[in-house]
């Protein structure tokens, strides 16, 4: 077994905790080098070498592989954040991490090393304080084999790092790490919610009240604003459904709003990115820009938090973010709103927002908050998404329901539903066009959209049917199109995520292949965020009335935006 089989893996109840032939695919004759950027663990963590005798560690097709000598050595790996922040922790009782109630519990009950060799390879789980609490000596097959060893997670407490060793004298070849789960008794409609959720806190630092980018890079080092409005606003959906502390999400916000305040800014628009100085406090990241398209995610997701938990005090913070952006500064001489402006805060972008689609109508909405302004910005009204991606066609449909009217748009002439659903029959068939032997193709499966490019490093990609021969799937699109596109069948559809074995409790992974040979598992915290909101959208097709509509269609200034169009 060379591969992770990522049905098998969700039919056995496995974890990964990390899959070498990911974090490390490069060949190494002496100890391999670990690049902190595309080298991490499922659980968005770092990991590193230890012992007096890591020059007998090597990599090769995705193993590492110790040879014999005279010195142990080994590998830690941290559970839960960063290995040198202390406070963030791993409960074997609740590995969902989303605070109370009996149905978040996600129990460990097993550990697996998939290796080979001879002699033994002994897995070791401490504590924050590097306290010992579970060990097992694995012995080694000649051939790669699974081995498993049971473990009582309620005899262990809190833990933060697994770690396997390898004495002196000892041969041995490994591939991964896992643990074997016990899934709570709920539906799967509720688990994909929350595994998604917790995915998107998992990158959350509530200390500075912004959200990583990934989560496995330090806070303040790449922060990612439309992701810190995504954490408001799922945040608040988990205190709705009961399973997330109110004031722990409203202390949370209140910093998030605070930190927001102070950010630099181009004529009232955030950065896209920002990274902490130790001496200016938070700027923009450079080589990034001020987004026009991004100030207008994180200020929808806020307005809708804070409408859902009915707060006053920050729902007026908000407003007076938006009262303070300057769209004259924005549309170009065309009408267009442009992207955005380079890092000085002054020269515009050179692209706008004029294809027809979600993120355009975001700007508009957006425009149509501003007080004592008549809107101007136009967007195209051909009704084609750029290149056929994905999330263009949904993102605006995760704020407002108004985009599922079957009547044609005031700004554009064009029936929203008709294009989405056209678009999302275009995805259901683009593997059975291209790859009609793909598991994508044979079950169902389906995902072109923007995000990692492919493996750890691979680079960014927004790519969409109207691109040929493509094998990369987008795990975020399927459940955006299935929740909010046809709800009527999200239940079913869901299914064929469980059945590819991507609903784990980290989350669905960033990027996969269509033949589910592998499979990113970068916490991204954008496309955490989508499929946090659509999740929710898609829970509340089963049972109860839904909070982010009821919230968009009572308040007064998104139903000012929306008049753009309805």
């Amino acid at each position: 077994p060379d591969t992770l089989d990522c049905r098998q893996l969700w039919e056995d109840g496995v974890q990964p905790i990390v899959d070498y032939s990911v974090s490390l695919r490069e060949n190494h004759d002496s100890t391999p080098p670990i690049n902190s950027f595309v080298s991490f663990t499922h659980f968005a963590s770092d990991f590193g070498w230890m012992g007096p005798g890591q020059d007998r560690i090597y990599s090769a097709d995705g193993m590492i592989g110790i040879n014999t000598g005279k010195a142990w050595t080994g590998a830690w790996h941290s559970l839960a954040g960063l290995a040198l922040n202390k406070s963030r922790i791993l409960d074997p009782l609740n590995t969902l991490d989303l605070g109370a109630g009996d149905l978040d519990t996600s129990i460990i009950s097993g550990v697996g090393i998939r290796a080979s060799g001879t002699g033994t390879v002994r897995v070791e789980i401490s504590n924050a304080d590097r306290e010992l609490v579970w060990t097992y000596a694995f012995e080694l097959n000649p051939t790669l084999s699974d081995l498993t060893a049971p473990l009582a997670a309620s005899q262990i407490g809190d833990i933060k790092f697994i770690n396997w060793v390898v004495e002196a004298g000892t041969v041995a070849g490994i591939r991964s790490l896992s643990f074997q789960m016990e899934v709570p008794d709920i539906p799967l409609e509720e688990w994909a919610f929350r595994i998604s959720l917790g995915k998107l806190r998992r990158c959350h630092d509530a200390d500075s009240g912004l959200t990583r980018d990934r989560g496995h890079l330090p806070a303040g080092e790449f922060d990612s604003i439309p992701s810190t409005g995504f954490l408001a606003l799922g945040s608040s959906l988990g205190v709705k459904e009961g399973f997330l502390d109110r004031e722990r999400v409203i202390l949370e916000i209140q910093t998030t709003l605070n930190t927001l305040e102070q950010l630099p800014k181009a004529y009232g628009f955030l950065p896209h990115f920002v990274q902490l100085d130790a001496d200016s406090g938070f700027i923009i990241q450079p080589g990034t820009e001020y987004s026009t398209v991004d100030t207008a995610i994180a200020f929808h997701c806020l307005l809708l938090a804070t409408e859902i938990l009915g707060l006053d005090r920050e729902k007026t913070q908000v407003l007076q973010l938006i009262e303070k952006l300057d769209f004259d500064a924005v549309i170009d001489a065309d009408g267009y709103v442009v992207h955005g402006f380079q890092e000085n805060g002054v020269t515009p972008l050179r692209s706008s927002w004029k294809d027809w689609g979600g993120e355009s109508a975001l700007m508009l909405a957006l425009e149509g908050m501003v007080p004592d302004r008549s809107p101007k910005a136009r967007m195209d009204k051909t009704g084609e998404v750029f290149r056929g991606v994905g999330f263009i066609s949904e993102i605006q449909s995760l704020f407002y329901p108004d985009f599922d009217s079957q009547k044609p748009d005031r700004t554009t002439g064009i029936v929203w539903p008709e294009v989405r659903d056209n678009l999302l029959r275009d995805q259901k068939n683009y593997f059975e066009r291209y790859k009609p032997q793909s598991f994508a193709a044979q079950n169902g499966l389906f995902g072109l959209s923007a995000g990692e490019a492919g493996f750890p490093g691979d680079g960014y990609s927004a790519n969409g049917v109207d691109v040929a021969d493509l094998s990369v799937i987008h795990p975020h699109y399927f459940l955006m199109a299935i929740a909010l596109s046809d709800p009527g069948n999200y239940s079913d559809q869901l299914h064929i995520l469980e059945k590819a074995g991507l609903l784990l409790h980290t989350g669905l992974p960033e990027v996969i292949d269509a033949n589910l040979d592998w499979k990113n598992p970068m916490q991204g915290s954008l496309n955490a965020g989508f499929e946090t909101i659509a999740a929710y959208h898609g829970l509340k097709t089963m049972s109860g009335s839904n909070e982010i509509h009821e919230a968009s269609l009572r308040s007064p200034l998104l139903r000012k935006a929306i008049v753009r169009f309805y």
